[in-house]
């Protein structure tokens, strides 16, 4: 992997796990208790998911 590539990947999954962070966080808002948890949990996976699909390709273009 050249050192570009890497740092599009690095930076790809920098700003998915921040994200993932904000959107947890957001969506405990409205919720208290176990809910809380459970909501932030799923906007988490989800944004995860998300980042997933859109991951640029390690081996070159996609």
């Amino acid at each position: 992997m050249t050192a570009r590539r890497t740092a599009r990947w690095a930076l790809h999954w920098a700003i998915t796990a921040t994200v993932a962070v904000l959107a947890s966080m957001a969506a405990a808002v409205p919720f208290a208790g176990p809910a809380a948890q459970f909501a932030g949990v799923l906007a988490a996976a989800a944004v995860c998911l998300i980042g997933i699909a859109c991951a640029p390709h390690p081996g070159g273009t996609r």
